[in-house]
């Protein structure tokens, strides 16, 4: 019985040994990754003519809108029109009070008919009973001139110790000013009655109402400027002024525009200047009013450059029949600023910035390739290619990031994406 046990055991070791034996001699399957491929959309390179844009902001503006102001200092009688209503050319907006100019007209006009009257008596012989009434407005025109002269010099030294306003003290020396000079008309016409018709009288004559023309020339014109008028038809903008405000020379007080048209000012630099020319067309986009490219064109290139900003205004011009485009909007303006011809291009996508270089991939077998190259203009989603590729390329336009030189790719189309 033990020896059987004892075979047993043996049989049982060897059988183990060999077991051990077998599995350790045995070699592991090696399991190998697979090789990476990346999925592509592609586009050929190509050769072709390629415009350049370049947009640029401005601000609307009502076409030929203009500032008026006043040309004289006045008070404010009456304002005519309300800001947004459409007036015609020469049209009153805002009149000055006219009294004391009226004032003036009407004296100009009497020291000119007198005048002329004076050169009829000398040209035709003198009438005693006319020296007799030249005597009496001397005399007359002498008396008002001496008052005058007293509340001129009177209101002078008030205005000195502060006692009047200046606009007082004003009116007072216009006083002074219109009966100097009809004390000095009424003499000279009485004198050259008393003297005898001679050809030198006549000519003296002529000059004193050449004189009095030109002071009744002075004091209408004086009188117009009392009224600010629409220099073009068009629609009123702001209104600076109210009733009874005192307006100083030169404030502006209105600004009336063709808001039918409308105008876009930009600034261009002086690199981009040279390329534009008047007529040429522009898409410009004024988002506020819900306005996507509306076509237009240049109208003004200013020839000299802005010394503050150191840039050259340019108008554009468009239609604004629909009235939706209003002053003072926010607007972009799309030029052409070159013209690039027979030019390889690629999609801007397919260029890829890596280290400080520009990569674009290349597919070839199936296998992508980094080709450093270098770029010149970009332009509707294009880019021009000035080295380093040549025209007929397979490029990557989609999943570049992805990639390495070397990299296996799959194409998931083949020519012209974009």
């Amino acid at each position: 019985m033990q020896v059987k046990n004892r075979k047993m055991a043996y049989i049982l070791l060897i059988l183990m040994a060999v077991i051990i034996f077998s599995g350790c001699g045995q070699k592991p399957t090696a399991t190998s990754e697979p090789e990476k491929v990346v999925a592509v959309r592609t586009a050929f390179s190509k050769v072709e003519d390629l415009a350049e844009y370049q947009s640029f902001p401005g601000k609307v503006q009502a076409a030929g809108e203009v500032s008026l102001s006043a040309k004289m200092g006045g008070k404010v009688e009456d304002i005519l029109v309300k800001e947004g209503q459409e007036v015609k050319k020469g049209q009153v907006l805002i009149k000055l009070e006219q009294k004391d100019v009226e004032s003036q007209v009407n004296q100009a006009q009497a020291a000119y008919n007198a005048a002329s009257a004076q050169l009829d008596s000398l040209k035709n012989g003198q009438l005693p009973q006319q020296i007799a009434q030249l005597e009496s407005a001397f005399n007359q025109a002498q008396a008002n001139f001496k008052n005058a002269e007293e509340n001129y010099n009177r209101m002078k030294n008030l205005l000195e110790q502060g006692a009047v306003s200046k606009q007082q003290f004003e009116g007072a020396e216009l006083q002074y000013k219109v009966a100097k000079e009809q004390f000095e008309s009424a003499r000279t016409q009485l004198t050259l009655t008393k003297e005898k018709t001679a050809p030198e009288s006549i000519f003296a004559a002529e000059a004193q109402v050449n004189q009095a023309k030109a002071a009744l020339s002075a004091a209408r014109a004086a009188l117009d400027n009392t009224l600010i008028t629409a220099p073009i038809d068009g629609t009123v903008g702001f209104i600076n002024a109210r009733v009874g405000q005192m307006l100083s020379p030169g404030m502006t007080v209105v600004t009336v525009g063709d808001l039918k048209k409308a105008e876009i000012e930009i600034n261009v630099t002086e690199d981009r200047i040279s390329a534009l020319h008047i007529g040429q067309e522009a898409e410009v986009t004024v988002d506020s009013a819900g306005i996507p490219g509306i076509k237009g064109q240049i109208v003004s290139i200013s020839p000299y450059k802005d010394p503050r900003t150191q840039v050259y205004p340019v108008k554009i011009l468009v239609s604004n029949d629909s009235g939706l485009l209003k002053s003072g909007m926010f607007a972009r303006v799309k030029l052409i600023v070159g013209f690039h011809q027979k030019v390889v291009t690629v999609p801007e996508d397919a260029v890829v910035s890596y280290d400080g270089n520009r990569l674009v991939y290349t597919v070839e077998k199936n296998v992508a390739k980094a080709r450093q190259v270098e770029t010149g203009a970009a332009s509707m989603g294009k880019i021009i290619i000035t080295k380093g590729l040549s025209a007929g390329q397979q490029i990557v336009v989609e999943g570049q990031d992805l990639l390495q030189d070397g990299v296996k790719v799959s194409v998931e189309n083949r020519g012209d994406v974009k």
